[in-house]
Parts: C-alpha cells; structure tokens; sequence
C-alpha cells in the first residue's frame, strides 16, 4: 500500500510562498474575460526587481514520505496515534509536512458539533506542530474558519507571528462523516530565526511614504511614471509576515504593509506589499483577474433566439409602492396599476455606466404579463440581459449547495462601460464593456456573464484559512462553470460580432491542456483544470446519466474550489467532496473517473510506489525490475497495470547511439515486472527508463526528472584507479566556496542521507541547504595518474539540484575543460526547466579526451550562480576514476615523444584535427552537419534528444553522459542499487575490481 503524497514545489504564478499561486488571501480579486493590453502576460503576483524569484507547484502524486532525521521521531509518534496508516507529503522545499491523510480515523461529533471538532483540531495541531509548523507555537494559530461546505465540515487556523498576520501561512482540517479525512499546512516554519523583530519599538516606514512607494511602482510600470491617475486612499493593512519561498528551498521572511493602489487610465486595481523597515516594493498583485473568454448571450448570444426569462427577485414599483417578484418573476396586483422597475432585486442591481438607468413602465392588469424588452439598440438591450442572467448563475450555484450564502447578497452588475471586448469581476460587482472592435457588447453573452460570476463565487466563498485564492484556478473554475450551464465545452460563440466559434475549448479535439506543459499566464493555465472538470463531467455523466453525472460533477466544482490553494491541490479535495464514509484509503465513489480526468491532464500521476532496480542476469544480459505498491482501492479498468520498459545504447566512442527500443515487463509476482536488456555493446552505456501504465491515461513513470528522463548502467569491466567516499574527510579534495564535507541535512531539496557510509561532500549541506547567489564554487580531485588504460571514465553518486542552466551552471571539468553542464534553456522566458534529482543517481563521465600528456586528470564539480534563484545545489558520493582496456600510451617508466607519440595531439573535439578517439572532426561543435558535437558520424536523423544537458545522451562528448545507478558484479539481488527509490549498500570503494556501474 502506498504511503504518502509527493514533494511539491509551487507554483510559477504567485510568490514562492507555501501557498503557490494563493500567496495571498484575497482582498477581493477580480475576473475577467480577457486581459488588457497592460496586464497582459503578467503573473498573478509579480516581484519587484531583485526579490526572489517563486516556486513552482506540482501534480499530485502518491509518493513515499519522506521525514527528515530531526523529525523522525515526531513523525513516528503521528504515524502510531494515527494507527501507523496515514498517507502524509512533505513538503520539498519547507520541509512541513503539508498533507495528512488518515485511514478512517473516528472523531465522535465532529461534523455535527463545531466544538468537538475545533476542541480535537486544537490538540491535533498542538501535538504534531513540530511536523506541521516547525518552530511555531499553538498560540500562533487562530481560527477563523469552522464552517460545513457540504457535508465536509472545514476549519481554519491562520498562522500570526509575533502578533502579525503571516500571510498565506495556514492550518486546515477537514472532518466527513464524523472522521478525520484530511490535514493540509501551508504553515511557515522557523519564523524566530527569519522573521524581523516586532513590537512597538521597532522603527518603521512612515503611512505616507509607504502609499507614495506604491503608488510610485504602479505609476511607474503602467502610467508613465504620472501619479496623478493613482490612488491608494484605502487603510493600510499591516504590519503583516510575507514569507518567500524559493524553489529547492530558503525561505526569507519580510515584514511589508499591504496598500491597496487604483489606476484610473489604463484601468487597474492592485494589492501592493511594501517592506516595513525599508520602504522598498516588494511584491503586487492585480486585484482585476482578465482571463481570455470571449463568450456568448441572448438565450445566449445575439446569433441565437430570444427567449423570455422570468424577472427574478425584481424590485417592482406599483403605484408608488414596493413590491419584490418571486422567483418566477410573479408579484401581487389587485387592480390595474402603472408598474415600472429599475433592474434592482434582492440579489442584483444594474447600473449603466453610459448614463440614465433604463425605467420601464407599462399599464398592468391583475393576471396580466409584461414581456419587457428592448432589442435596439444594444445598450439597452445590455440591461435585460445582464439581470436575467445573472440570476440564473446565482440561482445555479444555490442549486449545488442551497446553504451557500454568497448568491443570496446583492451583487452590483455594471453594463456599457466605456471600453470593448471585455468585462471583469471585482468583490461582489460583475461588468461589462460596449460592443466595438468587432466584439459584441459582452452584457449580451451569457457565458460572460456566467463566468464572471463564478469569479465572485470563488472569492466571496473560499473558506478563512483554508482555501487561498489563485488567479489561474479562479479563471479555469469560472470557465467550468459556463461551460456546464450551457452544456457546452466550447466557450464564447458569439464573442466576436458574426461569429459563432468557441473562443476557448475546455475540450479540444485530440488534445487536453496539461499540467505543467501549459502553464503559463493565469488564462491559459486556467484551462487545464477547466478541461479536468469538463472531463470529469463526461466521465460522470457516462457512470450517473445527464442529471446525477452533472450533479456530482457541480458538487466537486463548488466545494473543491472553496478549500483549493492552487490547481493541483483540486484533486484531494475532489476526494474530500467525493467522499462517502470520512476515509479516502479505501476509495471514494467516483475515485476511478477522479484519477482518470485528473490523470489525462497531469493533475494525477500514477497510484502507487514505484521502485526500480537492476542486476546481472545469468548470461551477462541486465535485468530490470519494477515493484510497485498498489492502492488501497482498485479501478475496473486498472485493477492490474502494465509496465513497459524502454532502453537504447549511449553513442560512445566507437560505438553508435542506438535506437529505442520498448520492451514488455513480464509479472514477476503479485506487485512486480522484469524485463532483460540483452545485446549491450560492452564497455558501453546503457540507458533505460520504466513506465507503469494503469490506463485512463494514468502513467507512472521512472526516474522522475524531466531534464534528465533516462537511468543508465555501465556495461563492462572497469577497473577502479582512484575512489573517494567522504568517510574520512577531504582525501586530497580542494574545497572552495561553499562546498562542504559531512552528512547531509535533508533542507532544500537535498538527500537526507548519504548514498552509503555517513558522509558526503555538497554545496552547503547544513540546515539551509542553498548554493549562495553570485557564486563560483568548486570541489576538485588532486591530480590523478590515469596512464595505461585506453578509456578512462569518472562514475559517482550525484543528487543535484539547480536552476536551468540559462541562469545558473553546474558543471563538471576535467583538466580545466568542460565536460558536462546541466540543461540551459535558449532564453529566460522559456528558463524553467530546473534539473531536480529526487534521488541518488549514477552518473558516468568519459575523460579519456581530457587525459594530458602524461595520462593524469583532474576532475572538477562546478556551480556557478545569478542572484535570482538558488536550489539545493551538488550533493555527491562514492566518487570513482575508472579505467578499461590498455591504454595507447607508453609504458611506465618509458621515455616519451611528445604529444605525437601520447596520442593525445587530435583528443578535443571541435579543434578540426582528426584524432584517434575521432570519427570526424570539421572545426566545430555543431550538430546536424554530419559530423556531431560528440565528433562521430551523424545518421541521416539525429536520434531522439530528451535532456538537452550537455554531455548528454545521443552524440559522445567527451565526459558527457546522463545518470543511473551503480552497483557491483559480484554482488546478488539483495545488495543492488536501487535505480528507483534510494541506495542499497555498495561493496567498498577502494581495491576492487568491478564488471558493471549501475
């Protein structure tokens, strides 16, 4: 059975906080259908210049916890009060335990009774704050939240500091049919070390200078630099603790106010954070969410019929005295009166930003129907079909949970305001722009008006320290909610005047939008849990019928999205929803279609534990095994999985890049699969990678780095020339920088322990675990006499993390020259492809082109970094210079020639001498020219390229090559290394003779 969640990172479009893009408990965000000009292309929350840059969220995934030494005896005593069964995640980069799952654990009353329930919450909290919120106190946390979101009763506890709010910093639970189904955090650790100091003594920026500080940041960026257009007459909020978080880990703690800056022309309201002590921006967000609907009216669109709709909760005017329509529209009339209305009702009132409110009046008999329209012109129109719209959204909505109380305020509704192909959600106003442009006027399109309320839905409804506001969840969220009122998957028809294509698909045609690929600015990324609720609304549909498949799907729309912090945080709480009996181990009803949609969109990946190993098979061939750990539930459809295993021989010298070649992994048992690599070329390398297909589109793969996707295994005998472990220190190593030698803490996203012995050498290996900014750091061999072999190779235990090399480089020299670098993106717009390790890999690096004249070497671990974003950095182990075969060199002790007799003159590729490690040498290092980077002869296609790290996979470069794992010849089963999920011990490193690296 699998035990716990995966690490997540955070998302690219809030701060780095531990709430991804929800940073920010909202002061009332706002919807839109499209953004403007000046907001375009903008994250959700945007850093001022040198601020730390923010992390990213993943997927969900069902993974091993993975408690840090310092916790492990906190973590054991949770796991024993929770019967030794809970599913749990870390956190990768704070280190919290962020999520708790427990197998059925009885709460007596919990649901029923608010007390019970915060009464076992409090002490829950009080016990395992150590796992939850290191270093904080109970007294830090105070409820603001006990509420029922269906039949899930949610609290809140919102983490202070110091008696400053932490903002995003929060505890939650969840409690169904009188259990404990969930536990998040996205608590802030350590806030004594981090945080500033506070108290009443503390000097800080005046209130004035802190508002001309943001308005002066607004007016610069988007007005010019004019301040006349700003205002910011709003009370500051503050002091309050806003924690950054960066990728791999760190976390910096800044004391800011938050002022609230309005931009009259262009348009625009944001919540500005400045620093308290400095008076410096530090972070803004728009409070105005455009998203890029373009959406339909009338019945729904002015291509379509006009059809009558009852004038809901209407005030009406009946010879001078007030009356309220009911639901249908109906109000008492006991004679002949002059009725007229000024589209105001208990729950929405219209103004017309282009002048006078439309007042119609008519004659009216007792039994009598007023149809009351205006067709022309369109701003008239625009207020009939504003109002009746938006009390078919509010009347929706209540329909999925009638103790909802948002629908039931009165919410603003502006028509024709003086712009075109638009409108926005503000707070509990929803608006909408002129028609121009050849966009219709948007007050006409029911879907607009449809997903604007769904804006206001998600915001007025998070619950207080439970749910967090996300701009690109809140877009994606009010799509879905058009899309299943109209009963159509293609957003928009009639958007564009004539027009009636869909101007955003929630289901395109042979395709889905995917997470992470389509990550990107809140609109776009929006769609991927909109296609991921459109999909689970088919599935069910096809399970329940129309009404139960659209109920249920509603239901998980609404009360996920009201405790969602980010986008894949939908899928545990569309278990909480989906939930029949408070235990999530055993299922849910709908869990199968759940990790079926969430699944086809990267949201889920994979149920189960996956764990890959390698070892001799009796002939020579390599042996490949998968274990898996299965769920406590099972699918029709993935009762038992399949696996796959895919392999191809590394271009070496001498030896071509193979193809790909997918082979079937045969049952080795209840939870196992093997397969045989067979046809290796000797002295070669081999990669190989495994999949662990359920169906549905739900695929486990391994190793789990998207920039370095293929395990490796050395094949042939290797004869060890010189070997480090790190158990007695530095060996002849040079240190510089922050490298250090000992054992590993586990912080920012480094191993908890060693590969094998105790130590290990790394880039600040202590309690933060960051490489620093601006750095140049170095860990180098002493020089080692490599002479009498003909190939020599550096094999190691590496577990790196570090940003896309377009910003900072890790790298490996050997005498002075590069022999591989980590993946470097082509520009800092597409810059996010971090390499992230999550285990001990095998890494093998041929310098035999590096060898100087007399056969010695020099190995060099290298990382050099920006100011902008720091990860956890090299941590590496069992180091290794290998030889095989006899060398082309003199024998010991005979008198050389030169480099003409060493055969060294000709080694370095790209200097356009052919050598005698060469096929080919035109002057250059460029592919596709017939002669590769590696300097071997090209086929008429390059193979296929998955890393782009240089050194990496298809052409040989000299020392460059991937990663796998490493273990010995003679050694059985038992003592292999496991490619998946960690180490098993190696023989010792010094003295033996060894056939095969993994």
């Amino acid at each position: 059975m699998f035990t716990g969640f995966s690490p997540r990172s955070v998302l690219p479009l809030g701060i780095g906080l531990v709430v991804g893009v929800g940073l920010l408990v909202p002061s009332t965000p706002a919807g839109a259908v499209q953004p403007p000009d000046h907001l375009k292309h903008r994250d959700a929350l945007e850093l001022a210049p040198g601020v730390t840059t923010p992390r990213r969220v993943e997927a969900h995934e069902w993974r091993r916890a993975s408690a840090q030494p310092s916790t492990a005896q906190a973590y054991a005593r949770l796991q024993a009060k929770l019967g030794g069964r809970a599913l749990t995640r870390f956190d990768a980069d704070t280190g919290i335990l962020d999520t708790v799952v427990p197998a059925g654990l009885s709460v007596p009353h919990s649901v029923a009774s608010p007390a019970a329930a915060e009464a076992y919450a409090r002490a829950f909290l009080a016990e395992h704050l150590p796992l939850l919120a290191p270093g904080a106190r109970a007294t830090d946390f105070q409820l603001v939240a006990n509420v029922m979101t269906g039949d899930v009763r949610s609290l809140g506890f919102a983490q202070s500091h110091d008696g400053r709010p932490v903002v995003g910093g929060q505890i939650s639970f969840r409690f169904k049919a009188d259990r404990l189904i969930a536990v998040r955090s996205q608590a802030v650790p350590g806030l004594d070390a981090l945080a500033p100091a506070g108290g009443a003594a503390v000097s800080r920026t005046p209130e004035a200078q802190v508002r001309a500080s943001a308005r002066r940041w607004i007016a610069d960026d988007f007005a010019g630099a004019d301040l006349a257009p700003t205002r910011a007459d709003a009370a500051l909020d503050g002091p309050k603790i806003l924690p950054l978080v960066r990728p791999g880990g760190g976390i910096e703690a800044r004391e800011v106010y938050a002022v609230e800056v309005q931009l009259d022309d262009p348009h625009g309201r944001w919540e500005v954070f400045i620093d308290a002590r400095t008076g410096k921006p530090v972070a803004r967000r728009s409070l105005v969410h455009y998203a890029e609907l373009r959406l339909g009216a009338f019945q729904r669109n002015p291509l379509g019929a006009r059809v009558n709709m009852p004038a809901s909760f209407m005030e009406v005017n009946i010879g001078g005295q007030t009356s309220v329509a009911d639901v249908t529209g109906t109000f008492p009339l006991t004679s002949p009166q002059l009725v007229s209305f000024e589209f105001r009702g208990e729950r929405a009132q219209l103004f017309n930003a282009a002048g006078e409110l439309l007042t119609p009046e008519t004659m009216l008999t007792p039994a009598g129907v007023w149809i009351a329209e205006e067709a022309e012109p369109p701003e008239l129109d625009a207020h009939f079909n504003a109002y009746a719209h938006t009390e078919i959204v509010k009347q929706r909505v209540l329909a999925i949970d009638p103790s909802f109380e948002v629908p039931l305020s009165q919410t603003a509704v502006t028509v024709n305001i003086d712009d075109v192909c638009n409108a926005f959600a503000d707070g509990d106003t929803i608006n909408f722009f002129l028609a121009g442009a050849g966009c219709e006027n948007t007050a006409l399109i029911a879907d607009v008006v449809y997903h604007e309320y769904g804006h206001v839905a998600h915001v007025l409804g998070l619950v207080p320290g439970v749910g967090i506001f996300s701009g690109s969840l809140s877009e994606g969220a009010a799509d879905y909610l058009a899309a299943t009122i109209v009963d159509d998957a293609g957003m928009g028809r009639g958007f564009y005047q004539g027009s009636d294509e869909p101007l955003r698909d929630l289901d395109p045609p042979g395709s889905e939008w995917t997470w992470p690929g389509d990550q990107g600015g809140v609109h776009f990324e929006g769609q991927i849990i909109g296609g991921t609720l459109w999909d689970l609304r088919e599935l069910l549909i096809a399970k329940h019928g129309y009404s139960g498949g659209v109920r249920r799907t509603d239901e998980i729309w609404l009360q996920a999205l009201r405790r969602a912090v980010d986008i894949p945080s939908m899928y545990l709480e569309a278990l909480v929803t989906n939930d029949d009996d408070g235990n999530l181990q055993n299922g849910t009803p709908d869990i199968c279609e759940i990790d079926e949609a969430f699944g086809r969109h990267g949201l889920f990946s994979g149920p189960t534990e996956v764990d890959v190993s390698v070892q001799d098979g009796p002939g020579g061939e390599l042996e490949v095994r998968l274990d898996y750990q299965p769920l406590g539930y099972s699918c029709p459809s993935t009762a038992t999985p399949t696996a796959t295993l895919e392999w191809r021989q590394r271009a070496e010298l001498g030896v071509p890049a193979g193809s790909t070649q997918t082979l079937p992994m045969a049952s080795a048992g209840a939870s196992s699969f093997v397969a045989t690599i067979a046809g290796a070329t000797d002295n070669a390398v081999v990669q190989y990678r495994t999949r662990l297909d359920w169906g549905q589109d739900v695929v486990t793969s391994y190793p789990r780095n998207d920039v370095d996707p293929w395990y490796e295994a050395f094949v042939g005998d290797a004869q060890e020339i010189w070997c480090s472990d790190f158990e007695n220190g530095a060996e002849g190593w040079t240190l510089d920088g922050s490298w250090q030698i000992g054992s590993p803490g586990g912080a920012s996203g480094d191993p908890a322990s060693a590969f094998e012995g105790q130590s290990i050498a790394g880039t600040n290996i202590g309690p933060e675990g960051l490489y620093p900014p601006f750095s140049s750091d170095s860990l180098t061999t002493p020089v080692i006499d490599a002479s009498g072999y003909e190939r020599v190779r550096l094999q190691y235990r590496r577990w790196l993390t570090v940003e896309d090399g377009y910003f900072d480089q890790a790298f490996i020299t050997a005498n002075g020259q590069t022999g591989w670098q980590n993946l470097a993106s082509v520009d800092d717009y597409t810059a996010h492809r971090h390499h992230r390790d999550q285990e001990w890999r095998f890494h093998d690096v041929d310098l035999t082109a590096f060898l100087d004249a007399d056969g010695e070497i020099e190995v060099g671990f290298n990382v050099q970094t920006d100011g902008g974003l720091e990860f956890g950095g090299w941590n590496v182990d069992a180091v290794c210079i290998v030889g095989t075969g006899a060398g082309p060199g003199p024998d010991p002790g005979e008198e050389t020639g030169g480099e003409e007799e060493t055969g060294s003159e000709g080694n370095i590729c790209g200097d356009g001498i052919l050598g005698p490690y060469e096929q080919c040498d035109d002057g250059n290092l460029e592919n596709g020219d017939g002669c590769s980077s590696g300097c071997l002869f090209e086929d008429e296609e390059e193979p296929e390229t998955d890393t782009g790290e240089t050194g990496g996979d298809e052409v040989w470069l000299p020392g460059g090559r991937g990663c796998g794992c490493t273990a010995d010849a003679e050694v059985g089963a038992e003592g292999r290394g496991f490619a998946g999920t960690g180490a098993l011990a190696l023989l010792a490193l010094l003295g033996l003779r060894r056939r095969r690296r993994e």
